[in-house]
């Protein structure tokens, strides 16, 4: 899988661009799909062993009709991450299904995808789960300190963590 499209030691690791992930939901959400993305490929970036696109270059890919091809040659990545995200807020404090894909860019290949529900409260554990499935999905070794780094939960007041989400999307 590595170095597939680089030749320096940086290039030798997986590059994944991660598409901003569906929303599925009220339209109201879209604020929580857009920041359960950006937290999933922040957790992503934390592993040493792979290359991940910023955030800002995948923008730009939000609505696109282009082809996996297309994004992952103009990005230079190897495998582009994608998926939809839902939030039933029927019951309790609702429940969350994101179903992301992973597809190699070289051949449009779905290697893995995975339907997680999980209720909102759970949330934290759900983006680790989902970063450490990709890393070995792509057969990149967890070391130590990423393991770490991508179990800590970054408050306990969910609440918080709704209004941190709006905000970013506003401020954005």
């Amino acid at each position: 899988f590595a170095g597939e499209r680089g030749g320096d030691s940086v290039a030798e690791r997986p590059v994944l661009a991660v598409l901003p992930f569906e929303n599925l939901g009220r339209h109201q959400d879209a604020y929580f799909a857009e920041g359960i993305t950006d937290e999933i490929r922040s957790r992503l970036a934390m592993i040493g062993q792979l290359g991940v696109i910023s955030r800002t270059s995948m923008r730009a890919y939000e609505d696109t009709r282009k082809t996996v091809r297309e994004i992952g040659d103009e990005l230079n990545s190897d495998y582009l991450l994608e998926g939809t995200i839902r939030w039933d807020r029927s019951e309790g404090p609702g429940r969350v299904r994101i179903t992301p894909r992973l597809v190699r860019v070289s051949d449009d290949t779905q290697l893995w995808t995975a339907n997680y529900e999980e209720e909102v409260t759970g949330i934290f554990s759900l983006q680790a789960e989902i970063a450490a499935r990709i890393s070995e999905a792509l057969d990149v070794t967890l070391a130590l300190p990423d393991r770490e780094a991508l179990a800590v939960r970054p408050t306990d007041d969910l609440e918080a963590y709704q209004a941190y989400l709006q905000g970013l999307t506003q401020f954005r």
